[in-house]
């Protein structure tokens, strides 16, 4: 038996085919490695940038308990105080001088000169709390940050603490490459180097701005995140050689899979998940008005490279590996979906075929509970077809399961009857309610007298037994004639219609009870 495979394609699409997984892992595995990668560069960023608000923050704490300590000082004379002053921005870390501001807005006494001529006065007015100079008098080009504290007394209104920028600049620094920090205080600006700088041009998403919560500044983050990675990607080249290594590995494995020797089961398992197995119907026709009364539902196998495929190259190889089940199952919930939305007439026929391995799986009478739950109650009778192809073990497990299928109104019938290991057999131990006379039967009439007595037999038989006879494989007016008058109930075959797609079979008047139109010209197509 040979199944669809990839060889209708060529040697050149079957590689590219096959390569596919492997070049989807590999994008897939260097997204996931980009992540990594990025969420560690963000971590790291996030955590330095913390860490330097968290310094500077220190050290404007120190200037503010410093200018605090003199504020609380008896006499902010500066003759008096100017010796103290001296001491504190000698012995005090990160202070480089302080100032003392009259009411007046006026300094009067500087930690560097003492006390402070009237001409110099408006040298450092009172702006805002926090101010970053480009420089003073002594040193022009050498940026300090001034701390303004309000006084709240009479004898004077605050007082100025002064950074210098090195230390700063000292907090700014990293090693790093590709990421600058810079202290944004009002509108300017001092960079990682000490100097005063402009706000950086580049794009927003690759700043980040970190507020504090008891200054008026912000430490702001520059980086460029491609050159980050490219870094870091340079930094750890073993990853990407891994990735590659697996990466080719699965495709060359995917590929041995297809060709080993138990690709067959594992393209029918496929095949089953992409639900490639359709239903197709075929219509029962009741004998005395001519009408559709029901369907067949058939299994067709829509393979995506080899197309329609036939049930005789692929059904017997999936009873013996047991995927029938799951591929039966499918079925009859593509059926159910499709079907249960219409408006089918009151007591609509519909056969299944059930393989000996479904019937001993156990799972058959929810799965039949689930079919009829997708029709309105009591509209449609589920007909069970028991195949003869495997032999069915009869005894109790068996019985209690077809009396479960009984009790939900499912109907069971022996298909292919006359043809299979022991029909007899099945009619003494089974409660069956149908048979189904094999087409071989019906394509003897008035040609050959053996298969003629066989089905008359057959008839005869089902009629003392009060079953239901359905006759299949009808092509001419003279089979169809002989079966109504021998007491079939129920035909089937080309001279009604063929195994169609549900889609077609819905476009179609005569499932709605209408009289059917026998095809009188003889056919002489093999059923699929």
């Amino acid at each position: 038996m040979q199944f669809p495979s990839l060889e209708p394609l060529g040697r050149s699409q079957r590689i590219m085919l096959t390569m596919l997984p492997g070049l989807a892992l590999f994008m897939l595995g260097g997204l996931l490695m980009l992540y990594q990668f990025y969420s560690g560069i963000q971590h790291m960023l996030e955590g330095q940038h913390a860490f330097k608000l968290k310094k500077i923050e220190q050290i404007l704490d120190q200037a503010q308990k410093t200018g605090e300590a003199m504020l609380q000082q008896p006499s902010l004379d500066c003759h008096a105080i100017y010796p103290e002053i001296r001491r504190q921005v000698t012995t005090q870390s990160y202070v480089r001088s302080m100032r003392l501001i009259d009411h007046e807005g006026r300094v009067y006494c500087d930690s560097v000169i003492g006390w402070h001529a009237p001409a110099y006065s408006q040298e450092y007015p009172r702006e805002e709390r926090l101010k970053l100079w480009r420089g003073n008098r002594l040193s022009p080009w050498h940026p300090l940050l001034m701390l303004w504290l309000e006084a709240k007394r009479g004898d004077v209104n605050g007082i100025q603490v002064v950074v210098d920028s090195d230390y700063l600049k000292d907090r700014l620094a990293h090693l790093e490459q590709n990421t600058w920090f810079y202290l944004h205080v009002g509108d300017r600006w001092l960079d990682e180097d000490g100097g005063m700088s402009s706000p950086p041009d580049r794009p927003y998403w690759q700043q980040r701005s970190l507020h504090s919560a008891h200054y008026p500044l912000a430490i702001v983050m520059d980086y460029s995140m491609p050159n980050l990675l490219l870094e870091r990607l340079g930094q750890e080249p073993d990853q990407l050689i891994l990735l590659l290594l697996f990466s080719a590995t699965f495709s060359w494995g995917f590929h041995r899979l297809l060709l080993r020797s138990g690709a067959p089961s594992r393209e029918l398992q496929r095949a089953v998940r992409q639900q490639e197995f359709i239903p197709y119907l075929q219509p029962l026709v009741d004998s005395h008005q001519l009408q559709w009364c029901g369907v067949e539902v058939l299994m067709r196998w829509q393979h995506p490279v080899d197309g329609m495929v036939l049930p005789d190259l692929f059904i017997p190889f999936a009873e013996s590996t047991g995927h029938i089940v799951a591929m039966t199952r499918s079925l009859m919930q593509q059926t159910a979906a499709q079907l249960g939305t219409l408006s089918l007439p009151a007591g609509f026929q519909i056969s299944i075929n059930v393989s000996a391995a479904y019937v001993a799986d156990g799972s058959l009478p929810a799965d039949c509970a689930a079919f009829l739950a997708a029709f309105p109650p009591d509209s449609i009778r589920l007909t069970l077809e028991l195949t003869e192809r495997e032999l069915i073990a009869t005894g109790p497990q068996t019985d209690a399961l077809l009396g479960q299928l009984h009790d939900l109104g499912v109907r069971i019938a022996i298909d292919d009857f006359g043809t299979g290991h022991s029909s007899l057999s099945y009619l003494q131990k089974m409660d069956v309610d149908e048979l189904k006379i094999d087409r071989s039967f019906v394509a003897g009439i008035g040609s050959d007298s053996l298969s003629a007595d066989i089905l008359d037999s057959i008839l005869q038989l089902a009629a003392k037994l009060g079953l239901t006879v359905v006759a299949e494989g009808v092509e001419f007016v003279q089979q169809e004639d002989y079966l109504r008058q021998h007491g079939a109930h129920l035909l089937q075959g080309y001279r009604y219609a063929r195994p169609m797609p549900i889609g077609e079979f819905i476009l179609r008047p005569e499932w709605h009870n209408r009289s059917s139109e026998p095809r009188t010209r003889a056919r002489a197509e093999v059923h699929p």
